[in-house]
């Protein structure tokens, strides 16, 4: 689940451009149409992947994500970790900000057009700028909506996708997200929703048949009709393995986390005492 989750409430009416006044070159690369200036504009063209990365993982990961996402030909891949854990009760649970931010740093420093963002500690930062309360800042929300919001209006000229898991994938699509609406609309209905490969699904059970009906439902229901191209992408991407940070945390078993990890993050993980190195006397 990601933990930018955010259970439904009625849904904001903020007003953005439409869809509609842009077009789309033979290249895949959105331009706008011939205006009063009369020139074209080029976007990029930025695909979002949030994540808790409480640690990162390697290939059989966060890695192999990152990786795959790079293969779709993004002009950039951008990871956001997330500041701050939407529900108070896993809050103060993961390791400090800068340390998730860094090990995702190591983890990418050799991935072509990769980068980490702190977008979401901006976004809360604003929200508390204010506020002396230690209780009004701890009642702070910030979800995948307000980080849209800041991004489309900082950045234009960019065409944003969202990246996300098969399962949070069918959360959003079901309501269940606040502002659900407000976020498919701000990346115009471009998502990329990532499964792990058929082996491991069967193995553990975690996409059933069921699940990936589910899956083509509310594909099917989201898509835009009058896209050339499905805008809402669901791709199995093979490198991923039972590879999980939950069972990073739980672990000093290094043979084990040579695997579940890159060396870079691991050294880090180590020299910084995070996780189960942390419960060593």
């Amino acid at each position: 689940l990601d933990p930018r989750y955010e259970p439904h409430t009625a849904s904001a009416a903020s007003k953005r451009p439409t869809q509609s006044l842009l077009a789309t070159s033979p290249q895949g690369r959105t331009r706008y149409g011939d205006g009063i200036v009369g020139l074209s504009i080029m976007r990029r063209r930025v695909c979002l992947f949030g994540t808790s990365a409480d640690p990162p993982t390697g290939d059989g990961g966060h890695l192999g994500i990152v990786r795959h996402l790079v293969s779709l030909n993004f002009d950039e891949v951008r990871v956001l970790p997330v500041y701050r854990h939407m529900f108070g009760s896993k809050r103060g649970r993961q390791a400090p900000f800068q340390d998730r931010v860094a090990m995702c740093k190591l983890l990418v420093k050799d991935t072509a057009h990769v980068t980490v963002s702190e977008i979401e500690r901006r976004c809360f930062e604003e929200k508390a700028t204010g506020l002396m309360d230690d209780h009004q800042k701890s009642s702070i929300r910030v979800g995948t909506a307000d980080i849209l919001d800041k991004l489309t209006a900082e950045e234009p000229n960019v065409d944003f996708t969202w990246a996300l898991g098969a399962d949070t994938f069918i959360d959003l699509a079901s309501g269940k997200w606040r502002r659900t609406e407000d976020i498919f609309r701000m990346v115009g209905y471009r998502m990329i929703v990532f499964r792990r490969k058929e082996g491991e699904q069967q193995e553990k059970d975690t996409q059933s048949s069921a699940t990936q009906d589910l899956i083509k439902e509310s594909v099917a229901k989201l898509q835009l009709v009058d896209e050339a191209e499905s805008s809402i992408q669901v791709v199995n991407v093979d490198a991923l393995t039972s590879a999980s940070s939950s069972a990073v945390r739980r672990t000093t078993n290094e043979s084990d986390l040579k695997v579940l990890l890159t060396r870079d993050v691991l050294e880090y993980v180590k020299q910084h005492a995070l996780y189960s190195f942390g419960d060593e006397s």
